[in-house]
């Protein structure tokens, strides 16, 4: 189907994804770039549609004939397509694809927590470690960016289409995943801690919770932590990124784990 004009309802409709309001209300979320859409397609995410400019470079074959964007391919005029793009150098292909429901009823034994996290390099950043390291499971908690925004989804380079993401509010999801793992841990990093990461047993169960990058972690979530731990560094060094400090922390869990075959 082709769509000329940028006040189509269809294009209103996929320009409001843009916005958090936008794709609670229609459960999809936008993927924009021929990277992005090939992880998309591999993944296990339903996709809504395609769209593709048609000032642009021709729409692959691999992509227009893909199952899953089978009837779904809409070619759209310059003027319409930028009303959806969310970039400023559009690659000409955008999908549509649907938010997955969310099911916390199997929260892997190794997790994290995001909470307050406004950044969303940062939050895109920690998804990409969370995957590289096997944390299989992410939970956006309270006051922390939608995960399915379009910057974050950018940041994320197709490595948020391998995991399990929730939005829940941060304290309900420490008791949800302490639940399914009684002889886990909740832990947070904290400079003055007294015990260092790789003094620490991180091949158990654990919940890695990252706080916000201006104010750490809100202090009802670090009272409900089993354990604070310390990432070492030189004298000269005040803090670190707080997604540089997550993957940190994440990946001497994947060092221990992998060293004991976990």
């Amino acid at each position: 189907m082709y769509i000329e004009s940028a006040q189509n309802s269809r294009v209103r409709a996929w320009s409001q994804l843009k916005s958090k309001k936008g794709r609670t209300r229609q459960g999809l979320f936008l993927v924009e770039g021929r990277r992005l859409i090939d992880e998309l397609f591999r993944s296990a995410y339903e996709v809504d549609a395609l769209l593709w400019n048609v000032a642009s470079d021709e729409l692959p074959d691999e992509l227009r004939g893909h199952p899953k964007a089978a009837g779904k391919v809409f070619e759209l005029s310059p003027s319409a397509f930028d009303q959806v793009s969310d970039t400023t150098t559009p690659q000409g292909v955008i999908a549509v694809a649907k938010v997955p429901t969310e099911d916390t009823a199997n929260l892997a034994s190794h997790a994290i927590l995001l909470d307050g996290l406004q950044d969303p390099g940062n939050v895109g950043t920690l998804l990409r470690s969370a995957e590289a390291f096997d944390f299989a499971t992410v939970c956006c908690g309270t006051n922390t960016v939608d995960p399915f925004s379009p910057k974050v989804v950018r940041a994320t380079m197709g490595g948020m289409f391998r995991l399990q993401l929730c939005t829940d509010d941060s304290l309900p999801f420490v008791r949800k995943w302490r639940h399914q793992h009684p002889d886990g841990r909740v832990i947070v990093t904290a400079a003055d801690a007294d015990e260092v990461c790789y003094q620490t047993d991180l091949t158990r169960p654990t919940l890695v919770v990252i706080g916000n990058e201006a104010f750490g972690i809100r202090e009802d979530v670090r009272d409900a932590a089993d354990q604070t731990v310390s990432i070492p560094m030189s004298a000269e060094t005040e803090s670190l990124n707080a997604a540089v400090a997550g993957s940190v922390l994440i990946y001497e869990a994947y060092r221990q784990r992998s060293l004991r075959g976990n």
